[in-house]
């Protein structure tokens, strides 16, 4: 599923990867969340942080409808959000800002990615299952030393 927030950076030829999620903007992407919503809110597009931030949260969670131009659907959700139609200085602003932070939002696509380890700190058996507990994990080379 390719949400709205990235079907739309593509059309406007920012380049962000796809794992840009609302889960990812609230938690990694906070501090840009915040810029977003105090940047939308002193500028009188949103009546308070709690809708600007519902309005992000339905562009990076929500399936884009209109692939050949996802702006459409960007508006859409502005106008479910708000209540009125999305004004010209708004979609000026909007494009303006997600260009001015495509740095930032590649590396937060990017952040996604498969990690190279985990860390599991406690394991409960519960039921008949059995439970593992690995200390110390080894890479072994093809002839069974440890390296």
């Amino acid at each position: 599923m390719e949400t709205i927030l990235f079907e739309a950076l593509k059309f406007i030829g920012v380049s962000a990867a796809g794992g840009l999620t609302w889960d990812v903007m609230k938690g990694t992407g906070s501090k840009l969340l915040a810029n977003f919503k105090k940047h939308f809110v002193n500028t009188r597009h949103f009546k308070n942080k709690r809708q600007a931030e519902d309005f992000f949260k339905d562009i990076s969670s929500k399936e884009s409808l209109n692939k050949r131009h996802p702006l459409e659907d960007i508006w859409s959700v502005y106008d479910n959000c708000t209540g009125s139609e999305a004004s010209d200085s708004f979609k000026t602003e909007f494009i303006d800002w997600l260009k001015k932070h495509e740095e930032d939002l590649q590396r937060l696509g990017k952040d996604t990615g498969p990690k190279k380890g985990i860390f599991i700190r406690k394991q409960i058996n519960k039921g008949n299952a059995q439970v593992s507990h690995i200390v110390n994990q080894y890479n072994y080379g093809e002839n069974g030393n440890r390296k």
